[in-house]
């Protein structure tokens, strides 16, 4: 990560392999609980969970083939009479990498993405499906988001 200045000089942070959290495939990469502050050190707090309105988490995301994600991680409510949908309080930004994931909204509508496309999820239900044979990797910003009860759209 280049993150800190040195003498008006931008230096490498931190350069070092991002290990796997137990919290299924989520690979943690940068993270802050506030209003991001530049420069900042880099260092990657061991908190799991979404963050507060105004905190952003960098995560890498891995789904195996044949699986949706209804894991929890400990860190979403998941629907229990519909496995795998949910819904957070933040915005999330998804590049997928590679492989195939379908996105499924709660209206049954599904958007199929490949490697290279990206999709905003703005806190509404959702759930994931890898039905592809290869393992789909993507790197997801999370913001932090207020939730309020307007339906504008």
């Amino acid at each position: 990560m280049i993150a800190v200045e040195r003498n008006g000089a931008a230096v490498l942070a931190v350069d070092e392999k991002v290990e796997r959290l137990d919290a299924a495939g989520i690979d943690p990469i940068w993270r802050t609980d506030s209003v991001p502050e530049v420069p900042n050190s880099g260092v990657v707090p061991d908190v799991v969970g979404f963050p507060d309105p105004g905190g952003v988490w960098v995560i890498g995301w891995v789904l195996a083939p044949g699986r949706i994600g209804d894991n929890d991680n400990g860190i979403v409510d998941m629907d229990e009479h519909a496995p795998g949908f949910h819904r957070t309080d933040s915005v999330d930004v998804h590049v997928l990498l590679e492989g195939t994931l379908v996105l499924e909204l709660d209206d049954g509508v599904e958007i199929e993405l490949c490697a290279g496309d990206t999709v905003v999820v703005n806190g509404n239900k959702h759930r994931w499906h890898n039905r592809g044979d290869e393992t789909a990797r993507a790197i997801v910003t999370i913001c932090g988001a207020s939730r309020n009860d307007r339906q504008e759209i």
